[in-house]
């Protein structure tokens, strides 16, 4: 393996702005990803090719990745759904044999560890792009994984303070069928047996981070980016493109790129959970988050 690393893995407790950084960061055409065309067919990295075609129309990103309103979370048209798009991709994952949940004895094959450093140098080649980035919730958990498979990649951790999290994760639709990985449950499933929803969408970020930092402790340094949710929406050109210089993307005048990050204009907001909770739902919440809140930084 060089020891410059063109793989780069973005991580992050859901619903903290993966999502965004994600396609923000895609946007660049320097910048490769795993694509809905690869979450259907994940033994066709030529696929890529779409990618480096899709450069060529700057503003068909902008529409189609992105809402008028510049959020990049929402239910697109089908028509949208023929255009490259990054995605989470599991399916590439698991069709090299990684499980979502690495269980504490996994090892991994020589086959495996084959197959993903393979898979991933086609699928960069095939775009044309200095560094491949993915995004995968699941990684949060797989990162001793990813480290051996790719010793030299980097990491971007963005953190969000978790009551915002929390609140956001109780409103997705996909939430309540989710399997939590800590409890092998979905919130449907333990609400039906008592448990609290506003509890569980609390622990879920406790879990994550807990997870992120157990992983990340067994990384270098200066392998490890820690970007803030509320600064990229305060001042995003100056922190994706302190991103991108982490990433080793080589400095270059794309004002198609930035064009594009302009015309998001993306600012901070004011948190839906300081006016929508409740003083004891807030309790609720800070009984289980506090210590966690004060060791990010989000409390004094």
């Amino acid at each position: 393996m060089d020891k410059k690393s063109n793989f780069v893995f973005l991580l992050g407790a859901g619903r903290s702005g993966t999502t965004l950084l994600y396609k923000l960061l895609s946007a660049h055409r320097d910048v490769a990803y795993l694509s809905n065309y690869l979450r259907i067919f994940p033994e066709w990295p030529l696929l890529a090719n779409l990618q480096r075609l899709l450069n060529n129309f700057p503003n068909l990103k902008r529409n189609t990745w992105f809402d008028e309103q510049g959020n990049a979370y929402f239910n697109r048209q089908w028509l949208h759904s023929i255009v490259p798009t990054p995605s989470e991709c599991e399916s590439v994952y698991a069709s090299c044999g990684i499980p979502s949940v690495p269980a504490e004895d996994y090892c991994l094959s020589p086959n495996t560890v084959n197959c993903l450093r393979e898979r991933f140098k086609r699928i960069l080649h095939a775009a044309g792009a200095q560094v491949l980035l993915s995004k995968r919730t699941s990684n949060n958990r797989r990162i001793p994984i990813l480290n051996q498979i790719f010793p030299n990649a980097k990491y971007i951790h963005l953190v969000r303070d978790g009551r915002a999290v929390a609140h956001s994760l109780l409103y997705v639709k996909w939430w309540n069928d989710h399997v939590l990985y800590w409890t092998g449950k979905s919130p449907r499933q333990m609400i039906a047996e008592g448990a609290d929803p506003l509890e569980l969408a609390a622990q879920q970020w406790v879990e994550e981070m807990y997870s992120i930092e157990q992983g990340i402790a067994l990384l270098q340094k200066d392998q490890v980016l820690e970007v803030r949710y509320d600064e990229l929406l305060k001042d995003p050109c100056d922190q994706l493109q302190r991103i991108l210089d982490f990433m080793g993307v080589t400095p270059q005048t794309d004002t198609e790129f930035w064009e594009l990050i302009k015309s998001l204009y993306l600012s901070p907001k004011q948190e839906s959970w300081s006016h929508d909770w409740l003083e004891e739902e807030l309790e609720k919440v800070m009984t289980l988050q506090g210590d966690t809140l004060k060791h990010w930084g989000f409390l004094k």
